[in-house]
């Protein structure tokens, strides 16, 4: 690396199964994990199970309405109580020896608890606490029960972002795309919007990238906006669809970055989740979540909308085929996940105005896992 003024992460950085693991022990333990969406946790008994770092997590509606959050740890041999997503009714049971917890987390039962010890103290072995808070809808959990409370950790990013409340939408897609690249590299692409008209020239044509704007939010948070071309209107890839605000700069497109790994996108039309998650030094997982307004599912069909405005497969333009969006990006961050293992690999000088959100990006990564000395 010859240039530590634009590479403030080394090339090991995104390789090295030593710094992957710290990654998970350093920052991914000890950040807000994105865990879906309020209605996804919408009756008593509902959960999903997250993994934090290497802390699995679950988020369960208890029967009282309220969403609490614990470790997904069983406290006799350290089983995960949960698996996935679904309802239980009105307790928790372990699969491996039937300890019994209730949807507040309190050990309800112990099989043959004379057996087990008959002076045991139930009150001592509940499920550890984790914390949840939510934001428009949106549900964070993280692995202290006592961490920075979450609107404290989000700065002024909800005051920048587009109103749309995911709560009004229905989804309509929800697809889980595997790459062979590091997270970062994924993170660091959606920051660099120098590409934005040459990688994407045809698929994000009704936009102008020259107008854009990007924004540190709190201490680790980004937000970026562009207009479309014709002030005012949707773009021709969105035509057809409702929009969900009337303010015309809402018609533009433009996503807020929830340091680590989560994207919450919007334009005039349509409402994502992008939740990146990292499943090795080299692989990369992520779930896109899109959501429009109610009723329009043949609007979708008639327009072609599900691929044109969604990325959900190949388009077909001026008679050529090309790559929807998605596919666009993953080809270029798994291309840079090839060069940079090479020892020529060095970052030359970025165009400040559409990268330099990839430098606050690797300055926080650091501030969680600092380079060894």
């Amino acid at each position: 690396m010859t240039d530590t003024a634009t590479q403030i992460l080394p090339p090991s950085t995104y390789f090295d199964a030593g710094w992957y693991e710290r990654e998970q022990l350093e920052l991914f333990s000890r950040t807000w994990r994105y865990a879906g969406t309020t209605d996804d946790l919408d009756r008593p008994g509902s959960y999903r199970s997250i993994q934090a770092g290497r802390h699995p997590l679950v988020v369960v509606r208890g029967q009282d309405g309220e969403l609490r959050a614990f470790h997904n740890v069983c406290r006799h041999r350290g089983t995960a109580v949960l698996s996935g997503s679904g309802r239980v009714e009105k307790q928790i049971v372990c699969p491996y020896h039937n300890w019994t917890y209730g949807l507040d987390g309190c050990l309800r039962a112990v099989p043959q608890r004379n057996e087990v010890d008959r002076h045991l103290d139930r009150t001592k072995l509940g499920l550890h606490p984790a914390t949840v808070a939510v934001w428009r809808g949106l549900v964070f959990v993280h692995p202290d029960p006592g961490p920075e409370p979450l609107d404290d950790w989000l700065g002024d990013l909800p005051e920048r972002m587009a109103p749309h409340d995911p709560l009004r939408l229905v989804q309509v897609a929800a697809d889980v795309h595997h790459i062979k690249a590091n997270w970062k590299v994924f993170m660091e692409n959606a920051l660099d919007n120098y590409h934005l008209g040459y990688v994407h020239k045809d698929t994000l044509a009704g936009y102008d990238h020259k107008r854009q704007e990007q924004h540190a939010c709190g201490d680790r948070h980004w937000f970026f906006y562009e207009p479309p071309l014709k002030p005012g209107r949707v773009t021709p890839r969105e035509a057809g669809l409702k929009p969900i605000a009337t303010e015309p700069r809402w018609y533009g497109s433009s996503f807020g970055l929830f340091f680590p790994n989560l994207f919450v996108l919007s334009s005039a039309t349509l409402w994502a989740s992008v939740e990146v998650t990292p499943t090795g030094p080299e692989t990369t997982t992520f779930e896109m979540r899109t959501r429009v307004l109610p009723g329009q599912g043949g609007r979708l069909a008639a327009a072609g909308l599900a691929e044109a405005v969604l990325g959900l497969g190949r388009r077909i333009l001026r008679k050529q085929p090309t790559y929807d969006l998605i596919e666009e990006d993953v080809f270029c961050c798994e291309a840079v996940q090839t060069g940079i293992r090479s020892p020529y690999f060095s970052v030359g000088p970025i165009a400040y105005r559409y990268e330099r959100g990839i430098q606050a990006f690797q300055r926080n990564v650091l501030d969680y896992v600092p380079l060894e000395r």
